[in-house]
């Protein structure tokens, strides 16, 4: 499924990304818990909307950061992408992370 995700400061669109979410969903280690050890990113839903705001950017780039050693090649590039816009928005005043899916 693709998934769209936009980064917000301040009411403006400044940068995103539209990929898969396929690939990073496979990546997330199945141990019996579901998503425990990445609760944010296990939010994500890629057929609904979900928005990481504030001091959720920094722990969600955080997760982005622990995943991306041991995700599949193909999920690397959009990790990447991720961590860069939680970077940016942990920057701004009043920035958001929305995750629109199909």
């Amino acid at each position: 499924m693709a998934i769209r995700i936009e980064l917000w400061i301040d009411g403006q669109l400044v940068d995103g990304a539209e990929e898969w979410w396929d690939f990073l969903e496979a990546s997330l280690p199945d141990d019996g818990e579901g998503t425990a050890g990445f609760p944010l990113l296990g939010r994500v839903d890629p057929f609904g909307e979900v928005l990481v705001t504030g001091k959720e950017l920094g722990a969600l780039s955080a997760e982005v950061r622990q995943l991306l050693p041991q995700a599949l090649e193909q999920a690397r590039p959009l990790l990447e992408k991720l961590a860069d816009l939680c970077d940016k928005g942990s920057l701004g005043t009043a920035a958001e992370l929305r995750f629109i899916g199909d």
